[in-house]
């Protein structure tokens, strides 16, 4: 496959193939990479070498992980040990708190302390008469030695007041020597505060001058400012009110100037209407001096061109009246054809609006058929609903009656098999706790009568009797092993014994109540 490449890309390869390297400069190198390999070579073994000193600081590091993992590995093996340990104190702990806390092993636990009582009150008979004994004999002795120790006090206690008055004397002396140090150095003190405080003075002297200086000079300064603010407040109210002034003024002056005008254009428009009727007056006076002059002609044709003035004159005012009453005739029009243009549409609205109405009703009710088919499928629908509904009620009427099945079948195992298996489980642990108890009495040489009477106690609470044995195994002072005689009544029975008169009482007070 050929290669595509530029000229300055091959004019490239052919300059690196024709710039050789320098033998010497290849030589050098040569020899420069063989005294490296040969100095790395000789330095794989000296033991301080950088590789070497790494190797171990990482072979060290290693065996530091592996002896932490192996002290945290056998560290939580002890602590897993000792959790599950005393969990198990913890568990045989808390079942034997709940067994104790019951009533019959607390009867059995007041038996035992009523035996620990008289066994403790028989030792201690024992230990009062020896006691007394070893009392007459302690206090002859007694009386020996305090005999003996009330000298022995006498003189200790003369040697102590003689010891003790030459230790207040030294302490005293002490005392005086301390007490002018003392004096002496808070006089020092005292002297030297009160320098001190003279120097402070001084200088709080100088710092409260500079500081009311300043503060003179802040409110001078500050005065000034305020006055001149004052000041210049004033002027440029003064400013406002002569513009103000000056603008009613020139207001005045305006609406003089404008009544003169209007005036003098009163009094222009009355000389000219005054002009004109002295210059009207003035012609038909020629026209008259004219006509009785007898230049007839020429007060005809003079005439005839007043009479053409005036009428065209009349002509051009009747023009403008015209146009002027087309203009509000054209108006007029131009807001007749607005209203009733307005008044086209408003129809042309509410005939669409009442169309669309129509065929809104249209589409939603087209014609009878179809709305009693919507209501046949609404029946059909409500039909469905109601069947589903009734299986639903089925369904769970059934479940209900599973589940109060489950549950009677539940409580008649819970108060009957498993509460009798639990009673009798209960009677057996409280009846091994007694024998145990009893073999600790006999053991520490207590008296074994409280636990005896307690275990026939809680026999007659319970309905168990010991059972006779034959007269030739028995012996004196032997106790046959407790029996249930119950005569066969699980607590299941009794409960459905108690359920039923209890819905016959129900049942009666009930019909007591509706005949009241």
């Amino acid at each position: 496959m050929p290669i595509a490449m530029t000229k300055d890309e091959w004019s490239r390869i052919n300059k690196w193939k024709e710039s050789r390297e320098d033998p010497e400069v290849v030589r050098r190198r040569e020899y420069v990479k063989f005294l490296n390999e040969t100095s790395r070579e000789m330095t794989k073994q000296w033991p301080n070498s950088l590789e070497n000193v790494n190797k171990r600081n990482e072979e060290l590091r290693r065996a530091r992980i592996e002896a932490a993992e192996r002290a945290n590995t056998k560290f939580y093996k002890r602590y897993v040990k000792h959790k599950q340990e005393e969990q198990q104190r913890l568990m045989h702990t808390a079942r034997d708190t709940m067994f104790k806390n019951k009533d019959a092993p607390k009867m059995l636990l007041s038996a035992v302390i009523e035996t620990v009582v008289l066994k403790e009150r028989q030792e201690q008979i024992k230990f009062k008469r020896e006691i007394q004994q070893k009392e007459a004999e302690q206090k002859k002795k007694d009386d020996d030695d305090i005999i003996q120790k009330s000298k022995e006090w006498h003189e200790l206690m003369a040697l102590r007041r003689k010891r003790r008055f030459d230790a207040n004397k030294q302490h005293q002396k002490e005392i005086l020597d301390q007490a002018h140090e003392v004096s002496e150095r808070k006089r020092e003190e005292y002297e030297a505060e009160l320098n001190m405080q003279k120097i402070d003075n001084i200088k709080a002297d100088k710092q409260m001058a500079a500081i009311r200086e300043f503060e003179e000079d802040f409110k001078a300064s500050e005065k000034a400012r305020i006055w001149a603010d004052m000041e210049r407040a004033r002027e440029e109210a003064g400013a406002r009110r002569r513009e103000r002034a000056a603008r009613a003024a020139l207001d005045a002056r305006l609406l003089l100037v404008l009544q003169r005008s209007q005036r003098r254009v009163d009094a222009k428009r009355r000389q000219t209407e005054k002009q004109i009727q002295d210059d009207r007056l003035q012609v038909l006076q020629r026209i008259s001096e004219k006509l009785e002059s007898g230049d007839a002609a020429r007060d005809a044709r003079e005439q005839s061109i007043l009479l053409k003035a005036i009428e065209e004159k009349e002509a051009i005012a009747e023009a403008s009246r015209q146009a002027q009453q087309r203009k509000q005739e054209k108006f007029r029009q131009e807001r007749v054809e607005t209203r009733r243009q307005f008044l086209r549409d408003e129809e042309k609205r509410l005939q669409d609006f009442n169309t669309m109405r129509q065929w809104e009703v249209m589409n939603r009710f087209k014609n009878a058929e179809l709305f009693e088919a919507f209501q046949e499928k609404l029946r059909e629908d409500k039909a469905l609903k109601i069947q589903q509904y009734r299986e639903d009620l089925l369904k769970l009427w059934r479940e209900r009656e599973e589940r109060e099945a489950r549950e009677r079948a539940e409580t008649r195992y819970f108060y009957g098999a498993r509460a009798e298996a639990e009673q009798r489980a209960a009677d057996a642990a409280l009846l091994a706790h007694a024998r145990a108890l009893l073999r600790e009495a006999a053991r520490r040489g207590r008296p074994a009568a409280p636990l005896e009477k307690a275990v026939d106690r809680y026999c007659r609470m319970h309905r168990l009797q010991p059972a006779p044995a034959p007269p030739a195994a028995r012996r004196h002072g032997d106790r046959p092993a407790p029996a249930d005689i119950r005569d066969g009544l699980t607590h299941a029975t009794v409960r459905c014994h108690l359920c039923y008169h209890l819905c016959l009482i129900i049942r009666r007070f009930q019909s007591t109540v509706g005949h009241r």
